[in-house]
């Protein structure tokens, strides 16, 4: 291992591109060879989620770079990739997201556990399920007969009834991820897109899902996969006890109005939005059904989360368009970015309106970096992992976008990587991903 600390800034600095080059040279960047196994990633099946072997590469470089027990953030950590990759390289992580799903199910893959307490959780839980006759249904929304067969709707009843009975709440945390994959594949819901969309009566009448059985399958799935996490804190010696020897915070916040802490942070590694959830990925109508099950006691959330199952995706970046608001930004926007000024003035008058929502989103996230600088070091370096979406058939070019409004901020572009969309989770009727087949790295970094 190299040893940077005996270096100039000017020497870590170019050894430190030396090995990005390298990595970007022999393909890791793809992760072709990833396994799903890995850092709790198949737990739930969260929209787009990151490849922990692709991040993983970038982080274990750029540790050599910073400080000992340096700070890392996600801003927008979804199902918490990046900050699970952090914790395998020793940083002290923090995460948040808009999302409600997303804080569970990111606190239940950061949070270290006692597997032997995690073991008797597990039994006790299939007792309770085992010894329970009740036929009733404990949760009712507007459209539940539309997404769930009685019989799941009863299933579901029981294992909820089991989870709640839990006293440890991050036990709880974990189960409930674990049920919501079991309701994302018994629902009626079709997989093979992010939105709600139900599948046909001849599909749903063929349909037999043993909702427990597959239930307690992933809890057999996912404790082997806690397990190898936890090995593979312990190799590198940063376990204490059960613990993670350093801090691990998760959040429910904003990005586009705060950051949620007053620690400053040495790293940033974040995947943000590539536009709107309502025309890109909809993080929040895959969630909502999940949602629907889980006692709202252990969900942190300011506002209706299941108002509507546009609801999450309202409130996110693009959600909601101010026309006067973005009118009066619009300008100053474009003097930030001039990729974005080119972009929208070569649009047709006529067909300007439907790219509104696009310019939305981007005003929304110029937004959220004024909030994400002001917890940043100066001499932060930030990873960011963004592709180009499409909209009307022209190529939103996000990457440039980006590229200018970080360096608007004084913040210059260190190393530029190109990987193909692999193995990262995608669905397979998704006009947006579908024509996104590759991604950019992007690392900034201000001396």
């Amino acid at each position: 291992m190299l040893n940077m600390s005996t270096m100039t800034d000017t020497e870590s600095t170019k050894t430190l591109l030396s090995q990005l080059e390298s990595i970007k040279a022999n393909g890791t960047l793809d992760g072709e060879k990833a396994d799903r196994r890995e850092n709790l990633h198949r737990l739930f099946m969260y929209p787009a989620m990151m490849v922990p072997a692709t991040q993983s590469a970038i982080i274990e470089a750029v540790t050599h770079v910073v400080p000992k027990n340096s700070n890392a953030i996600d801003p927008f950590m979804g199902s918490g990739t990046s900050l699970l990759s952090c914790m395998e390289f020793g940083f002290n992580t923090f995460g948040q997201d808009i999302n409600p799903f997303a804080v569970l199910l990111s606190k239940a893959k950061t949070t270290c556990y006692d597997l032997g307490g995690f073991e008797h959780s597990l039994q006790t839980i299939k007792s309770h399920i085992r010894n329970d006759s009740k036929t009733s249904v404990d949760v009712d929304f507007a459209t539940i007969n539309k997404w769930f067969n009685k019989d799941i709707q009863i299933a579901l009843s029981k294992i909820r009834r089991a989870i709640i009975a839990e006293s440890n709440p991050d036990y709880r945390n974990f189960f409930w991820v674990i049920m919501s994959e079991a309701i994302r594949i018994g629902s009626n819901d079709r997989t093979s897109t992010f939105k709600l969309h139900a599948r046909s009566q001849e599909d749903i009448q063929k349909r037999n899902v043993n909702i427990i059985e597959e239930f307690l399958k992933f809890c057999t799935r996912s404790i082997e996969d806690l397990s190898n996490y936890r090995r593979k804190l312990q190799e590198e010696h940063l376990l204490n006890g059960h613990n993670y020897s350093g801090s691990s915070q998760v959040v429910w916040g904003n990005t586009q109005k705060k950051i949620e802490t007053d620690t400053t942070f040495d790293v940033l590694v974040s995947s943000p939005p590539y536009g709107d959830n309502h025309t890109t990925v909809t993080y929040g109508q895959n969630s909502f059904l999940p949602l629907q099950w889980i006692d709202p006691k252990d969900i942190v959330c300011p506002y209706d989360y299941l108002k509507t199952a546009q609801e999450i995706d309202r409130q996110s970046l693009g959600g909601k368009i101010d026309r006067n608001s973005l009118s009066q930004a619009i300008g100053t926007l474009f003097m930030k970015s001039p990729t974005l000024a080119r972009f929208y003035n070569s649009i047709p008058d006529e067909n300007k309106e439907k790219y509104r929502k696009t310019v939305s989103f981007i005003a929304d996230f110029d937004e959220s970096l004024d909030a994400i600088m002001k917890v940043m070091k100066h001499d932060a370096f930030y990873i960011w992992t963004i592709g180009n979406r499409f909209v009307g058939g022209r190529e939103i070019p996000n990457s440039e976008i980006l590229i200018d409004l970080m360096g608007n901020r004084g913040v210059p572009l260190f190393f530029d990587a190109e990987r193909r969309i692999m193995n990262k989770t995608q669905p397979r009727r998704n006009r947006s991903s579908q024509t996104m087949e590759k991604e950019r790295i992007l690392i900034f970094h201000c001396k």
